[in-house]
C-alpha cells in the first residue's frame, strides 16, 4: 500500500490454525494487515482494541461459536459497525438466515473460492466506508 493511504486491515477468527494461516496469507498478498484469532474473547478483544475495517468470522468454534461473537461484536457500540462476513463450513439455510439475522453482511462457505471472497471482502469494505453495513438479506443479494 502507499505511504498516504494507511493499510486497511482485517481480523481473522478460525480455531484451526492451518485456515487462519491460509486467509492470512491471502489477504496479506492482497495488501490487507491482518490480525488473527483462535478464540471468540481473543477476536472481542482484538476488534475493540484495533478497530479492524472488517472481520471474517466461523461459526464451529469451542467455547464460544461464531453467533455468539457476531452477537456481542454487534450489541457493542465499538465494534457494531464493523462489517462481518461469515466464512465457515456450514451452509444450511438455517445458519445462512441466522448469521444475517445476527448482522453478518455476507455468507462464504469453504472451500471458497480466493476472488469471492476478495470480493465480498471489498464490497463490505466500500459499504461500511459509506455507513452501510446492514447485512443482506438473502444469499441470492450477494454479488458475483
Amino acid at each position: 500500500m502507499s505511504e498516504d493511504r494507511p493499510e486497511l486491515s482485517v481480523l481473522i477468527l478460525d480455531d484451526e490454525e492451518h485456515i487462519r494461516k491460509i486467509l492470512q496469507l491471502l489477504l496479506e498478498r492482497a495488501g490487507y494487515q491482518v490480525f488473527t484469532a483462535p478464540t471468540g474473547e481473543d477476536a472481542l478483544t482484538i476488534a475493540k482494541v484495533e478497530h479492524p475495517e472488517a472481520i471474517l468470522l466461523d461459526i464451529v468454534m469451542p467455547a464460544m461459536n461464531g453467533y455468539d461473537v457476531l452477537r456481542r461484536l454487534k450489541s457493542d457500540p465499538d465494534t457494531r459497525a464493523i462489517p462481518v462476513i461469515m466464512v465457515t463450513s456450514r451452509g444450511s439455510e438455517r445458519d445462512i438466515a441466522t448469521s444475517f439475522q445476527l448482522g453478518a453482511l455476507f455468507y462464504v462457505e469453504k472451500p471458497f473460492e480466493t476472488q469471492d471472497l476478495l470480493e465480498k471482502l471489498r464490497v463490505a469494505i466500500v459499504r461500511a466506508a459509506n455507513g452501510d453495513a446492514a447485512p443482506s438479506s438473502a444469499p441470492d443479494s450477494l454479488p458475483a
